[in-house]
C-alpha cells in the first residue's frame, strides 16, 4: 500500500494534474473542404461592410488544466480578434474575465470563450440589461459552465442554457449534428453538420430558447475512440441554440473544446453568421473570414494540425494592469 502511494505520488509529480486533461486524443481535424463547396453554402455575398459601426467585446480567460490544443482561450482570442478587425466598421475590445457596465454600454456584441469567474448579483443584472436593451451575445463551449448549481441557473437566465452541477455531463461527439437549416445561421447546409469536438448535455434550459442543432450522446467524460451508432443514446441533446430576450439576441453552443475547431471553415461560417445574427446584421461582411489564413494553393480550406503541441498556453491569470 505504501509502495502504491509512493508510485502514485511520483506519477503526480511527473504528470501534474494541471497537464492531465487531454480528452479525446483520437480526435483529429476533418478533411480540408473545397472552397467551391463553401461558396455554395455561403451563397451570394452582396456587401463587404456592416450597416452600422460595431464594437465587439471578446471576453477571454485562462485555463489551468487542459493540455494545449483545447480550451486555448488566449490563442482563440488572438485568432478571432485579428480576423474581426479586418471587417470595415468593426472594432474589437478584448476583455479579461467579465465586462464592466461601461464596456457593455459602448458595445453591440459580446463574444464569450472562457470559464467565467463567479459573478455578483450586479454583474448578472448588467448582463441581462445589456441583452434586453438590444445587445448581442455569442457564448462558446465552457462559457456555459458555472458552479454551484444555483449559479448555473442564474447563468441560464442570461444565456438560455447552462451547466447544472450534479446533473450535467460532457463527452465527445460521435455522430453528425442534426440542424435546422431553415434558420439563417444554417442556411445552405444539409440537415446534418459534421464537426470533431466535445459538448455538454443535461443542462439547465430556459423554456423560450430555440434549439437549432442536437446530437445523441455517448459515454460521458474522456473517450478513447469512436463509437458505433448502436452505443449512442436514443434521445438527442442540444448543441446549438438561440434566445431572444427583450430587444437582444443570444447564440449559444457547447462546441469549441478543440482549438482546431476554430480553423474548421464550416464551423467558422456558423460562428460568423451567429455574430451577424446576434447584432441583426447580414453575414456578408464576415464571409471572407471563413477562408482567411487557412486556404491552400489548390483552394482547399481548413487545417490538418491537431495543435496539441503548440507552445505558449496561458495557465495563470495574466497581468492585466
Amino acid at each position: 500500500m505504501h509502495y502504491l502511494f509512493a508510485v502514485s505520488a511520483m506519477l503526480t509529480l511527473i504528470f501534474p494534474a494541471s497537464r492531465s486533461y487531454g480528452q479525446h486524443e483520437w480526435q483529429e481535424p476533418k478533411p480540408l473542404i473545397p472552397l467551391e463547396k463553401l461558396k455554395q453554402i455561403i451563397g451570394p455575398v452582396e456587401s463587404k461592410t456592416p450597416s452600422k459601426p460595431l464594437n465587439i467585446l471578446w471576453v477571454w480567460g485562462y485555463d489551468e488544466h487542459h493540455r494545449p490544443g483545447t480550451h486555448d482561450y488566449l490563442k482563440v482570442r488572438d485568432l478571432f480578434t485579428g480576423l474581426l478587425k479586418k471587417v470595415p466598421k468593426v472594432t474589437v475590445e478584448p476583455v479579461f474575465g467579465f465586462p464592466t457596465k461601461a464596456q457593455f454600454a459602448r458595445s453591440q456584441l459580446a463574444v464569450f470563450y472562457l470559464h467565467l469567474p463567479q459573478l455578483s448579483a450586479q454583474q448578472y443584472a448588467n448582463f441581462q440589461q445589456f441583452i434586453r436593451k438590444g445587445g448581442g451575445v455569442v457564448a462558446l463551449h465552457e462559457t456555459a459552465i458555472m458552479r454551484p448549481a444555483g449559479e448555473g441557473k442564474k447563468l441560464a437566465n442570461c444565456l438560455g442554457m447552462s451547466w447544472d452541477e450534479g446533473r450535467s455531463d460532457w463527452g465527445a461527439i460521435f455522430e453528425d449534428i442534426t440542424i435546422k437549416n431553415d434558420h439563417e445561421i444554417f442556411k445552405g447546409f444539409p440537415n446534418k453538420f459534421r464537426v470533431v469536438d466535445e459538448f455538454y448535455w443535461n443542462l439547465n434550459k430556459r423554456k423560450d430558447i430555440e434549439v437549432l442543432g442536437s446530437v445523441r450522446t455517448g459515454p460521458s467524460k474522456a473517450s478513447r475512440g469512436p463509437l458505433p451508432p448502436s452505443n449512442l443514446s436514443k434521445e438527442s441533446s442540444p448543441v446549438f441554440w438561440t434566445l431572444e430576450l427583450g430587444r437582444g439576441r443570444v447564440f449559444g453552443t457547447t462546441l469549441g473544446h478543440n482549438t482546431f475547431s476554430y480553423y474548421d471553415p464550416e464551423l467558422r461560417i456558423i460562428l460568423f453568421r451567429a455574430i451577424a445574427w446576434s447584432v441583426k446584421e447580414k453575414p456578408d461582411p464576415f464571409m471572407d473570414l471563413v477562408k482567411d489564413g487557412i486556404t491552400t494553393a489548390n483552394q482547399l480550406v481548413g487545417t490538418t494540425d491537431n495543435m496539441r503541441d503548440w507552445k505558449g498556453k496561458l495557465r495563470k491569470p495574466p497581468n492585466t494592469n
